[in-house]
């Protein structure tokens, strides 16, 4: 059933100023959506063991379930173009709509995992269609098939389901949240084999949570206030003259918009030895992979010291922690699918620089130094938070299609961005039910944003996955494969020594 386009949609609340700051990004076609894709194993001996391109009745079931229970999940956006952009309620749509299922044909394992990816970049590439009418958010399942009886008997019983989704809607923890609540409805439906109705009504509008500014209690200082706006309106004349970066080519909206994807998949008996090195070193998991990122990168660009002296990386912050508590309202809770973000950067010195691109650097010990100097501007920031934050800035931005246009043609103000969605955690499920093996989470191409994604997932249990993410053409090819090829060795050799990344 389509919803019915013959009347104006009923108008919910307005959008909050994060959700605002990616519904323009949307609109301008600089940023599409966020996907969270995640790969499920059968048992062989499963009666619901998927074929073909048939979708069960038990993943509809699941998915309805979760439907109904998530606000996020049933709601359009309209005056996206403007400033005044609000959510609109949609009471009806068919859930056939929003899911997909493609056959993969591959002769080799890696030929499966290189399709994935490359799925991964195009789920990135769409733009939302019909916002007023449509939630936009969608599935899409991708199956191997092979000629080869090997192939096939190695890739069997397992499938990857990526959810896409507007950022407006959710974050990235939002996706790993969306997951694990399907593979739990998953094992609660495993027994429908009746078709059920995918058309869903929702006569009533989904009671949506509050936006960002209103969930948590942010508080500005007037120093910190002060010191914001300076930076972006004083003339530059009356500023010391910023520190350069490497930041690839600067911002251009004249590019195509494609977004390149590159895993990186860390065994769980390497990942332990990696985790195990952190505790030891007091630094997290995130600290130590800007380390690596900002090691590999001062190598590889050490040929044109000129153009990479410096470095500025970005952390996303999840603010689930910081919520204003309010027991009695459901929508306020941390399980709920919403947007619930914000940033903390770090700054690498040219003397950080030109340490490790010293003849005689001791790379292993300015790995940990640099580890450490992330992690303790990480614990100053969440230390802090929510008390001087960037986000709440964003009320001062009257017009944000200016704001954007505005960044076209200019330097980037960062070089990377590491955001680390955390763990899913795999429930104990029936017999028959999938269980999660592997979690790919990629941002996607950031037209006005750092020009390297590295974003990361991981199963309980199971493997962790970096996935490099960069725009076509703005980042070379070849500096992402050696980045790849880089963040793989450092992982490999510590896990084989204990000690050394190189």
């Amino acid at each position: 059933m389509v919803a019915d386009n013959s009347t104006s949609p009923q108008i919910l609340r307005k959008l909050g100023h994060s959700e605002h700051f990616s519904s323009t990004r949307h609109h301008l076609g600089i940023y599409r959506c966020v996907t969270v894709s995640c790969r499920h194993l059968y048992p062989q001996s499963s009666p619901s063991l998927p074929q073909g391109v048939e979708i069960s009745p038990s993943f509809f079931a699941a998915l309805a379930s979760i439907v109904k229970q998530q606000p996020a999940l049933r709601v359009g956006i309209t005056g996206e173009d403007s400033g005044n952009a609000h959510f609109t309620h949609i009471p009806q749509f068919d859930l056939r709509d929003h899911v997909s299922v493609q056959s993969v044909p591959c002769e080799t394992a890696q030929e499966y995992e290189d399709k994935i990816a490359e799925h991964q970049g195009w789920e990135h590439d769409q733009k939302w269609q019909d916002l007023e009418t449509r939630p936009p958010w969608r599935i899409t399942i991708l199956r191997p098939t092979s000629n080869n009886e090997a192939i096939l008997s190695q890739l069997g019983g397992q499938e990857d389901v990526f959810f896409a989704f507007h950022h407006s809607l959710m974050d990235g923890t939002s996706g790993r949240l969306f997951h694990e609540l399907l593979l739990s409805a998953l094992a609660a439906h495993q027994d429908q084999d009746k078709e059920i109705p995918t058309e869903l009504s929702f006569p009533e509008p989904a009671s949506l949570p509050e936006p960002l500014e209103a969930a948590v209690n942010f508080t500005l200082s007037f120093r910190f206030v002060v010191s914001i706006l300076w930076n972006h309106f004083a003339p530059s004349f009356l500023k010391p003259k910023k520190q350069p970066i490497w930041s690839a080519k600067p911002v251009d909206f004249a590019l195509a918009f494609k977004t390149r994807i590159k895993p990186v998949d860390i065994s769980p008996e390497t990942l332990s030895v990696l985790l195990d090195a952190c505790r030891s070193h007091s630094v997290t998991l995130t600290a130590l992979l800007h380390s690596l990122v900002l090691a590999s990168l001062a190598k590889r660009l050490s040929s044109s010291p000129a153009e990479s002296p410096a470095f500025v990386s970005g952390t996303p912050i999840n603010l689930r922690p910081y919520l204003t508590k309010k027991p009695d309202d459901k929508t306020s809770g941390s399980t709920t699918l919403r947007c619930l973000v914000s940033t903390c950067d770090h700054q690498f010195s040219p003397k950080t620089i030109s340490a490790l691109r010293a003849p005689d650097a001791d790379i292993n010990a300015l790995i940990w130094e640099n580890a450490l100097q992330v992690k303790k501007e990480l614990a100053a920031k969440l230390a802090l938070t929510p008390r001087d934050d960037i986000t709440a800035m964003l009320k001062f931005v009257g017009d944000w299609d200016a704001f954007w246009r505005g960044k076209d043609g200019k330097p980037r103000t960062e070089s990377w961005e590491i955001s680390n969605i955390g763990v899913l955690k795999s429930a104990e499920t029936a017999n028959n039910s999938p269980k999660a093996t592997r979690m790919l989470f990629s941002n996607g191409a950031m037209v006005a944003g750092p020009p390297i994604g590295v974003d990361v997932a991981s199963v309980a249990g199971s493997k962790l996955t970096v996935s490099l993410s960069w725009q076509d053409t703005i980042v070379d090819d070849e500096l992402m494969d050696q980045l790849r090829s880089d963040l793989r060795g450092y992982a490999d050799k510590f896990s084989e020594t204990g000690s050394s990344f190189v």
